[in-house]
């Protein structure tokens, strides 16, 4: 029997909650959350249990880490796994929250947003860049139709996370 499986994530800026939620009904059947993989999760066949997880977003430098990881023990939430600027943990159910209030919870989607800002504007700049080369200097077509394929999920990402921010989108801060 296999010991690792992938789930595919449906967008943490989208779906935050719908991925937390089903990565804790698959811990309760034994497959526990091991690590972020290319667009979801790598889980591990373990014994089943009742988690809950939730999802941080802190650019933390090393030096910083481990005081970060302390303060959510602290509170009952055992680190699971990181990547770039994203930390999940887990708790068992009826640990308080991580964010217990509006304006912390937005505070975390406003982190969130700043990673992927950067790379939005860079891709959307690169598209109209390759689509004006292509009509004045014959820049092949594909190449200005990569970029916008490229762009839009980063475009629909971006607005998903401002959502977030200013509670239209996914729970409501």
């Amino acid at each position: 029997m296999k010991q690792t499986k992938y789930m595919m994530s449906e967008g943490l800026a989208f779906s935050e909650e719908k991925d937390m939620k089903k990565l804790s009904e698959m811990a309760s059947k034994g497959w526990m959350l091991d690590s972020f993989a290319f667009m979801g999760y790598k889980l591990k066949k373990g014994e089943p249990k009742n988690v809950t997880y939730s999802i941080d977003y802190q650019d933390i430098d090393e030096d910083s880490f481990e005081g970060y990881i302390e303060m959510f023990e602290a509170a009952g939430w055992e680190h699971v796994c990181s990547r770039h600027r994203m930390h999940v943990f887990a708790a068992p159910p009826g640990t308080s929250p991580i964010y217990t209030d509006r304006s912390t919870l937005i505070e975390k989607y406003k982190r969130s947003e700043k990673s992927v800002r950067y790379v939005t504007i860079t891709l959307i700049c690169l598209t109209f860049l390759t689509t004006i080369l292509h009509y004045t200097a014959a820049l092949p077509k594909w190449v200005s139709l990569t970029c916008f394929v490229v762009t839009w999920p980063f475009v629909l990402t971006y607005a998903a996370v401002i959502g977030r921010v200013f509670g239209k989108w996914g729970k409501s801060v």
